[in-house]
């Protein structure tokens, strides 16, 4: 690959940003080591994608117990990135922060716009209408894929929150007849490429277009929900458990395994990366899966979290986390993760990584800008095109800066805040190793060629478009 010009790239590094926002011992300070990688000898995973289906884990996973409710919220109303800022708006510093310019959708606007399709929160108008972000991909992948549907009842079926992956015709009937428009989708493709002939790349990786916090919410939009088939679980026995937290496992291990797979497919359209060499995009997501899930699965759980309740002294508490997300939908509870001795991991996922994003009051573009950063790690070992991936990682920097400057102008330091979630995120990280903990929710095999696999053929190992 060829070398790369370094593009907009801020001063610090990743290292030194940490290491500057986390206060030392006195004396001098030595940057600390890179974590390691987990080994190949370490993970127990795939065999091919074609095998996800028909995995048997029951076994290994009857310790585990998950909630089968209704198609939650991808997010918290409340953690909604604030678009505005996207586009460069700022608040006014003068006005009150009840009358600040947020965007419609924003819950402090006072503005109760919801998807016209599906009856979402909207993200704001997408091609003439206000839609949510699944359906704006929805709308956008049919158009220029020329996707065409059938419908298996008498296309009239019923399109809301829940039930909008039922039907893929009569979704995006809804979505011509709420005012959808064909034409947006192409022009908005006719802008990209012209933007893209005028940029002139002189690189192999050219960060300078395409690769922005808005980009990344679209990739993040293409795999944000779960496949139907997971939505309905049978109850099973577990008097140690609360009757709405029981489930069966023998679905969990596909759980797992789609999961993963929706990583694959993430990561291969995030802008750059399938540009990088084939062995070092299967060295970066083996280094990174398993953060990437605990990371996922502590963003989720922020909204089964409980508030603090005051005392009759006035000091106020919280009970500790009971419920861990690991699908929307689809909870593990602190006692299956205590009788399967993982409660330590399970605590630390939720104390030190869903409740401090709570407080920090992440929204889901700092969050997807956080994952990319994750993943697109140059300390790996082995990687040939480490320059390659330091460009691409710096300018998510770059992005993720400015995003908190703009959205977040009074909050000085939230950047620093930011990142310093993900030391935790890596030592949770390494001790889940410790325990097997992610070794129940994978099929057997070799993840390595697993992902080999699924980014070779270029093609999803699941099927993505029935996950919006």
């Amino acid at each position: 690959m060829s070398s790369v010009a370094k593009k907009d790239k801020p001063t610090m590094s990743v290292t030194a940003l940490i290491n500057w926002a986390r206060p030392g011992p006195p004396g001098p300070q030595q940057p600390p080591p890179a974590a390691p990688a987990p080994s190949a000898s370490m993970l127990q995973a795939f065999g091919s994608p074609s095998s996800i289906p028909n995995v048997d884990c029951s076994i290994d996973m009857q310790w585990l117990n998950i909630e089968a409710g209704f198609m939650s919220p991808m997010s918290p109303p409340e953690m909604k990135p604030d678009t505005a800022m996207l586009d460069g708006m700022r608040d006014d510093a003068t006005s009150p922060p009840a009358m600040r310019n947020y965007p419609p959708n924003h819950p402090l606007s006072g503005s109760k716009h919801l998807c016209s399709i599906c009856g979402d929160r909207a993200s704001g108008k997408h091609y003439g209408v206000y839609s949510c972000e699944g359906c704006k991909g929805f709308f956008k992948r049919t158009v220029r894929k020329d996707l065409t549907y059938a419908c298996r009842e008498e296309r009239n079926c019923i399109i809301d929150k829940r039930q909008r992956n039922r039907c893929q015709y009569c979704r995006y009937q809804k979505c011509l007849v709420c005012g959808m428009k064909r034409e947006a989708v192409q022009e908005e493709r006719q802008r990209a490429a012209r933007g893209a002939e005028d940029a002139h790349p002189s690189s192999s990786v050219q960060v300078t277009t395409e690769l922005s916090i808005e980009r990344l919410l679209e990739m993040e939009s293409l795999v944000a929900d779960p496949p139907e088939e997971f939505q309905f679980l049978r109850v099973g026995p577990d008097t140690n458990v609360p009757a709405r937290y029981r489930a069966p496992v023998s679905s969990l291990c596909q759980i797992g395994n789609k999961q993963i797979a929706a990583l694959m497919v993430w990561a291969r359209d995030i802008p750059h990366f399938s540009q990088l060499e084939l062995d070092d995009q299967v060295l970066l997501l083996k280094a990174s899966w398993n953060e990437l899930l605990l990371f996922a699965f502590a963003w989720r759980s922020m909204e089964y979290l409980e508030d603090e309740r005051e005392n009759m002294d006035g000091t106020r508490t919280a009970a500790p986390p009971q419920l861990m997300c690991l699908m929307p939908g689809m909870t593990l509870h602190r006692n299956s993760a205590l009788q399967a001795g993982v409660g330590q991991i399970f605590d630390r996922v939720l104390s030190e990584l869903s409740l401090k994003m709570r407080a920090l009051r992440m929204d889901q573009a700092e969050y997807v800008a956080l994952k990319a950063i994750v993943l697109l790690n140059p300390d790996v070992k082995g990687l040939k095109s480490r320059s390659d991936v330091d460009v691409l990682r710096e300018k998510i920097f770059s992005c993720l800066d400015e995003y908190c400057r703009r959205a977040h102008s009074s909050e000085e330091g939230r950047f620093a805040s930011l990142l310093l979630r993900l030391p935790a995120l890596r030592s949770i990280s390494l001790k889940s190793f410790e325990h097997l903990f992610f070794f129940h929710l994978i099929a057997e095999g070799n993840i390595g060629n697993y992902i080999r696999e699924a980014l070779r053929n270029h093609a999803p190992p699941i099927d993505t478009s029935t996950m919006l």
